[in-house]
């Protein structure tokens, strides 16, 4: 397993890439959304590594600043399972299933989507005060 920072996330990926079914990704790919203090969502992480490396866990992603938030990816039929292993790891219950692709399987639940956008901007907010997301949209938004 090895992490690779950017401007806003530590990934924690596999050390060997693992083939992935794009279209079944597209249909049925997601991620547990876990909210939490920085230091919470770290031990989160490290509890998750090994679970990586092992091929139970696809791979996840924590926000760098507290407080903080994890991404752990799945498909929606391991999601249950994932549940329970992040469950076992401490994960609090301020948590979310959501596609990445899947818009329209978010929209069937509409009151969990809400909750997920809301819970990451809030995390935003609080992470960088107004001034500071405002500086990281414009950031983010920049032409490459």
């Amino acid at each position: 397993m090895h992490k690779v920072k950017d401007l806003l996330w530590v990934w924690l990926l596999p050390d060997i890439q693992r083939a992935i079914d794009r279209d079944e990704w597209i249909r049925h790919g997601g991620k547990w959304i876990i909210f939490d203090t920085k230091e919470k969502i770290e031990a989160l992480a490290r509890g998750l590594e090994p679970l990586i490396d092992s091929g139970e866990i696809n791979s996840a992603k924590y926000w760098n600043k507290d407080p903080s938030a994890i991404n752990v990816y799945s498909l929606d039929r391991d999601k249950d399972m994932v549940w329970d292993i992040l469950k076992n790891l401490g994960a609090g219950e301020s948590r979310v299933w959501e596609y990445d692709y899947a818009m329209d399987k978010n929209m069937l639940r509409p009151f969990d989507f809400l909750y997920s956008w809301l819970s990451k901007f809030r995390t935003i907010l609080q992470s960088y005060g107004l001034t500071g997301t405002l500086r990281l949209i414009k950031e983010i938004l920049k032409p490459r």
